[in-house]
């Protein structure tokens, strides 16, 4: 089974230290949290694990592939999907359209071909097409399909970037935050369907999110930040009583 390793990860920014010797690994098929306080460093994690960020020292491996050394959408070629905390949708265009464009990269007949319309092009825009159709109707929003994107409410809005992670035949999927801005119902919708997703395609999940009752429903595996470092690492009854977590993190929550 295909797994993620982050090894020894350290992130400087200038005199910064916003990873320090990072160390963790998960299999296709488990879902993880990755919590902590507001500037623990999660989100520069997962920009190394997709290619944005650079490690100054230490790997991201994906099975025997160095993700570490390759550009984002490379890293994306090799199957990881990232979904962002704010959709970067085209608003002007459909749900429909927004997710063709995701199948983009697998649409790899040349410019010849599409200019003469040649049979091959349109048996793959056929099959974009019925993928699109799918995916859609998997999360939910087929009734949705050929509205434009700024008319649709802001759940339907991350239902779609999920979509898009979804068209890239993913291993493995980063969400950054994802429930931030939906109600109950789009919770528990979004809930429910990232474990029947998770079962039925079996990519691994790797989430950050505050919110600890939907964490502790959704994800088998915690993994916490604090200043950068990993402090805890373990089955969510365990972490969320740790101590060290408490101090570092919990207890601002429970603050605020």
């Amino acid at each position: 089974m295909t797994r993620l390793a982050i090894e020894n990860v350290s992130v400087n920014f200038g005199g910064v230290h916003a990873l320090r010797d990072v160390s963790f690994s998960f299999e296709a098929g488990a879902i993880v949290g990755l919590i902590g306080p507001n500037g623990a460093g999660k989100s520069t994690l997962l920009n190394c694990i997709s290619g944005i960020t650079r490690p100054t020292t230490g790997r991201v491996r994906l099975g025997e592939t160095v993700l570490s050394t390759l550009n984002a959408a490379d890293v994306a070629g090799q199957g990881i999907g990232r979904v962002f905390q704010h959709p970067e949708l085209v608003l002007d265009l459909s749900a429909r359209d927004n997710l063709l464009i995701a199948c983009h990269r697998s649409l790899d007949y040349g410019l010849l071909s599409e200019l003469l319309m040649l049979p091959g092009v349109w048996r793959r825009e056929r099959e974009a097409a019925q993928r699109v159709a799918d995916v859609l109707r998997r999360l939910g929003i087929a009734d949705s399909a050929d509205t434009e994107v700024r008319s649709l409410p802001y759940g339907h809005r991350k239902l779609i970037d999920l979509g898009r992670a979804l068209l890239m035949d993913i291993g493995f999927l980063l969400l950054d935050e994802p429930i931030a801005g939906l109600n109950d119902p789009e919770i528990a919708h979004l809930t429910a369907l990232l474990l029947e997703l998770r079962q039925e395609f079996g990519f691994g999940i790797l989430v950050v999110e505050h919110n600890m009752p939907f964490v502790s429903r959704l994800c088998e595996r915690l993994v916490v930040l604090d200043l950068g470092q990993l402090i805890a690492d373990g089955l969510p009854a365990e972490v969320l009583s740790d101590a060290r977590v408490i101090s570092s993190y919990l207890g601002e929550a429970a603050d605020a």
